[in-house]
């Protein structure tokens, strides 16, 4: 009995001693992870009422945080965004707890998304050609709907004159939409576009079979327009080392859906780690140091403490299982 006693005491005293490990202190442990929240001195939107996300730049603290800030609701009065407005509908919004640092201007002026001045056929950048008229509003649709590749815009009439003041934002890969415009004197005109989107595809440089795992050398870029955007790779990092779930024949487009996620767990990963002694355990968020494989030792520390450095074993891609000390 006294021996199982001296056991127990062993499991409960390496048990608290990672604790110790990873949360380090009660006060850092309850600390909420700073939100920076920046939104600039001018901001365009031409709708009454808008999200966050829409006008601000979120970063820092958790994902799920950054989501919920996202979606608050800004009600401005006429065209000034006050900074007290993004405070309160901040604090009213399921993450007021959160420790958040606003960054602006006591006021923001809003201005309706667009291009000011003279889009007929008088302006100096444009010739007669209504399609040429058309595609100077190129890099407006793309703002209005963050769209990073290229986009042709073709009309069958000159575009009017004055400021977009419809719609606020376009979806990548429409194909038709109504723009209005209104000029100097209030007049409000209309205009029917069509837009071809297209953008950097990869493609299979040669047969990729059922099971392969995608390397750089598999791939190849070729432009294509798009009518469904997230539907293809667009960038090599974004699938090497996944696997093929089919046969991929040279030259053919290859498809996010058509992929499956590799086993190797990148270096930068967020994950669990995990101490855990008999039944019982505790576990905080960290980052992967190291590229591993489930069952690869590898380095992980705290994400909010990178002085605290602890080696475990890749469980899967998402925990991490730090083993305790000998006693």
């Amino acid at each position: 009995m006294k021996n199982k006693n001296k056991f127990l005491r062993q499991e409960i005293y390496a048990l608290l001693f990672f604790c110790v490990l990873l949360f380090a202190s009660e006060s850092e442990l309850f600390a909420a992870q700073t939100i920076k929240i920046n939104i600039p001195d001018k901001i365009y939107n031409a709708s009454s009422s808008f999200t966050l996300g829409s006008i601000a730049k979120i970063t820092g603290g958790r994902n799920a945080t950054r989501k919920i800030l996202s979606g608050v609701m800004l009600y401005p009065d006429g065209n000034i965004l006050s900074r007290s407005e993004v405070l309160r509908a901040i604090n009213d919004s399921d993450a007021s707890d959160a420790r958040i640092e606003l960054y602006m201007p006591q006021s923001v002026i809003i201005e309706s998304p667009g291009y000011e001045g003279n889009f007929t056929e008088s302006s100096p950048v444009q010739d007669s050609s209504p399609s040429r008229s058309a595609q100077s509003l190129a890099p407006l649709i793309k703002n209005l709907s963050a769209w990073t590749g290229d986009v042709e815009v073709s009309a069958k009439a000159p575009v009017p004159e004055g400021k977009l003041i419809d719609p606020a934002s376009i979806i990548p890969g429409t194909q038709a939409v109504t723009l209005r415009f209104r000029d100097n004197n209030g007049r409000v005109k209309s205009l029917a576009v069509r837009l071809a989107w297209s953008q950097n595809v990869m493609v299979a440089s040669h047969n990729i079979r059922k099971g392969d795992r995608i390397q750089p050398r598999d791939l190849l870029t070729r432009r294509m327009n798009i009518t469904r955007p997230g539907e293809y790779a667009s960038r090599p990092e974004e699938i090497t080392g996944f696997i093929s779930e089919r046969n991929i024949k040279q030259g053919e487009p290859i498809l996010l859906n058509s992929l499956t996620s590799s086993n190797l767990v990148k270096k930068g990963r967020r994950v669990k780690i995990l101490a855990r002694i008999g039944a019982a355990s505790a576990s905080v968020d960290g980052i992967l140091l190291e590229d591993g494989r489930p069952g690869d030792m590898v380095k992980v520390r705290r994400s909010d403490n990178r002085k605290i450095v602890l080696e475990g074993k890749i469980i899967n891609e998402n925990l991490v299982e730090v083993q305790p000390l000998a006693n």
